[in-house]
């Protein structure tokens, strides 16, 4: 088994895997809520056509590794996420603007923003999840996952959710 060392201890793939996917889609669900209810009505989020948004499950997979379990104060913890989400949140938008010759978010109207790919005001709300997840939902999930969830029934789902997510992926890049 392939794993990553994460402090003290051992990660392996699955719960990395595991772990995407969920932020991944939590992070569907936030944007979905927030551009419908600003937008007033229905707006399905992402790049792709399922629910899922891959930069939200890159970016807290990549602070967890690089920040879970260290001891790092809160205020510290919230600038460190809020460049790590602006950082991923650019260069996300840079590809993506330079493959597809299209933008999925324009920040151009939003105080203090860069090339309208980030701001102020999204760096601010990405930093205060980051701490709250890190801090408070992380250790819980986790925890939920291995004491809760059998191994083999994670297994046998990411052996469903990655070929759908291939797939998904193709397709969304063909289209788009």
């Amino acid at each position: 088994m392939i794993s990553i060392k994460v402090k003290s201890r051992s990660v392996d793939l699955t719960d990395l895997a595991s772990w995407f996917f969920i932020y991944s889609f939590f992070g569907w669900i936030y944007e979905t809520i927030y551009c419908s209810l600003t937008e007033g009505h229905y707006v399905n989020r992402g790049f792709l056509y399922g629910p899922i948004i891959p930069i939200y499950g890159s970016c807290i997979v990549f602070a967890i590794v690089l920040l879970y379990e260290k001891k790092i104060n809160k205020i510290a913890l919230f600038g460190i996420c809020a460049f790590i989400a602006s950082a991923f949140e650019y260069v996300t938008s840079w590809w993506m603007e330079l493959i597809f010759n299209r933008r999925w978010w324009d920040y151009s109207n939003e105080l203090f923003n860069i090339n309208g790919r980030v701001c102020l005001g999204a760096a601010l709300v990405f930093g205060l999840f980051g701490v709250l997840i890190l801090c408070y939902f992380h250790p819980f999930l986790e925890k939920f996952l291995n004491e809760c969830v059998p191994p083999r029934l994670t297994k046998a789902l990411l052996k469903i959710f990655m070929p759908l997510f291939t797939i998904d992926l193709l397709a969304s890049i063909i289209s788009a």
